[in-house]
């Protein structure tokens, strides 16, 4: 029998509808029938608990080629983007210290080829990331917000203190209003792009079985 089949029996045997089983599941309705009707397949999360709805041991209903080809193929990916993210992730905090000597100009060269790699870098471990359930405390989200205004105000402060910057104000500033107003954005721009950085080092550690 195949594993929808098998679904579709066992929530009738249970005396449930799809729309019952979807609600202990937290997922639509749709979702149900689409698993019912061989369209999808539930993750490993959703088999356990559907195994418990429905009294039925989980090795018969894992007992399907199909499903078990899907669930070999999406631990392979799952396998791939933890590398990516722990690749990605160290990168970011050596892209994120040439970021800050970039931002602070020792030798008054400007380059916007470091905060361009840091941007594309925080792009891939954004996408690979998937541990995103551990942003549902309200804690770690407060912390977000107020690393990002420290991070904000410290990074003002420190505009003010880079002579490079400073100069290149000030010619900003004799050359009329549309030069200041690319000056300030095109800092603001490198400012947000670096704290983006900082927060992905600081929020999005690998957990320790990613980094293995």
């Amino acid at each position: 029998m195949k594993f929808s089949e098998k679904l579709k029996v066992c929530r009738k045997h249970a005396q449930l509808t799809q729309s019952q089983v979807a609600e202990q599941l937290h997922v639509s309705r749709k979702t149900i029938s689409g698993w019912e009707n061989d369209h999808s397949f539930p993750d490993v999360g959703s088999l356990v608990q559907l195994s418990d709805i429905y009294d039925v041991r989980l090795d018969d209903l894992m007992r399907d080629d199909h499903l078990l080809a899907y669930y070999k193929e999406a631990e392979q990916l799952h396998q791939k983007s933890r590398k990516w993210v722990v690749v990605s992730y160290r990168c970011n905090f050596l892209l994120l210290v040439l970021g800050y000597i970039d931002y602070l100009r020792p030798f008054g060269i400007r380059t916007f080829l470091v905060p361009f790699l840091v941007l594309v870098n925080a792009m891939v471990l954004l996408s690979y990331f998937s541990d995103w359930q551990r942003f549902k405390s309200g804690k770690l989200r407060v912390g977000i917000v107020i690393t990002v205004f420290i991070a904000f105000i410290a990074e003002i402060l420190i505009n003010t203190i880079v002579p490079s910057y400073l100069n290149e104000l000030a010619h900003a500033v004799d050359d009329g209003p549309a030069a200041i107003i690319g000056e300030v954005a095109g800092r603001l721009l490198v400012t947000s792009i670096l704290i983006l950085s900082l927060v992905l080092a600081i929020f999005l550690k690998p957990k320790q079985r990613e980094r293995s």
